[in-house]
């Protein structure tokens, strides 16, 4: 959809300068927008892509300087660049299509199970023995919906995704292909036979406007149930293991592991591929760098990074140490021929 510049100015609440009919059809990256197209700068690093970009307008950070190299004619200036992004995609973008209400032929629906009003379920879907599925929400191609499980309303339960047997989502919950929720919990005991598997009898509970990533898994209680609470946003690739709690608000970035019975607060931020030991406690708003490997509870609002997970600068203080030690060594070496130089004049 075509929207003008001064229209998109309006929407976002910023200010233009250019010429405000300026026809916008599409937003891009700084390298492949053309004369149609919105791209934005929101980090300084990207200047020289800027100056060199071809973009019919240029979204940036109020107090942006514009590069006297060149770059856009167009320039909208506003107080946070990715929100007013995110609403200028809305409006120029067409959405993604959306499948429509109705159960595909190919899908497989139990005979006791409870479909809600503009339910889509699609080819080769399935949808258990007992599940609820709650209005307008949309189980997509190759879906399972086990046994009993609970689906809420306005949930977008995308190809592929598993939702094993008495597990409950809320409404509004976004999972994305390939994510599984509910599989046994990592659960053995030794034996003189190899290890025995300890029943995983619990379930998994999904709260409101939560969003899952693809491959994401979240395992089952071994007792009760793994809880995932309110607005929490999980990226791909996350593993979660029974009976951790997480906190409303969360946010979890890319392969992340955590191991059972943690319980994470609300508010946190956990960065890409860090670690989580079993039976902890991450205090709410805490905050884990990527890669971290926390092997101790976390105080609330505090900031750890490195492995194992300390106070972040801290961390910082020990790497900068550690790049010191070659220069010390080499110090040590010629004080040490130094000291064995003085010792042999002494025996002389």
């Amino acid at each position: 959809m075509k929207r003008t510049l001064g229209e998109l100015a309006d929407l976002v609440g910023g200010r233009l300068t250019g010429d405000p009919a300026c026809a916008i059809s599409g937003v891009a990256a700084l390298a492949d927008a053309g004369p149609a197209d919105v791209a934005f700068l929101a980090v300084g690093r990207y200047r020289e892509a800027a100056a060199a970009s071809r973009a019919g307008c240029l979204v940036v950070p109020e107090g942006w300087q514009a590069s006297a190299a060149g770059g856009p004619n167009n320039l909208l200036y506003v107080s946070d660049v990715n929100r007013a992004m995110a609403r200028i995609a809305e409006a120029v973008c067409p959405p993604l299509p959306v499948p429509p209400p109705g159960v595909h032929p190919k899908a497989a629906v139990a005979e006791s199970a409870r479909l809600g009003r503009d339910v889509h379920v699609g080819a080769c879907a399935v949808v258990g023995e007992a599940a609820r599925i709650g209005d307008r929400t949309r189980i997509r191609a190759g879906a399972v919906v086990g046994d009993e499980a609970v689906v809420g309303a306005d949930c977008d339960i995308h190809a592929g995704v598993v939702i094993r047997e008495r597990c409950r989502l809320g409404d509004r919950v976004i999972i994305h292909a390939g994510g599984v929720i509910g599989s046994d919990g990592f659960g053995y005991l030794p034996g003189e036979a190899g290890p025995e598997k300890i029943p995983q009898l619990g379930t998994v509970e999904v709260g409101d406007d939560v969003e899952i990533g693809a491959g994401t898994t979240v395992d089952r209680a071994r007792f009760g149930a793994t809880r995932i609470g309110a607005k929490v946003k999980i990226d791909n690739l996350v593993q979660i293991a029974h009976n951790v709690q997480v906190g409303e608000g969360t946010v979890i970035v890319a392969q992340v592991a955590i191991a059972g019975s943690t319980r994470i607060g609300r508010g946190c931020q956990i960065a890409g591929q860090a670690a989580i030991d079993g039976h902890l406690t991450i205090g709410d708003g805490a905050r884990i760098a990527a890669k971290a490997g926390v092997t101790k509870d976390v105080p609330p609002g505090a900031d750890v990074s490195g492995y194992p997970a300390i106070e972040h600068r801290e961390h910082l203080r020990q790497e900068a140490g550690l790049r010191q030690i070659k220069d010390v060594l080499e110090r040590l070496r010629r004080l040490e021929q130094r000291l064995d130089l003085g010792k042999a004049k002494d025996g002389a």
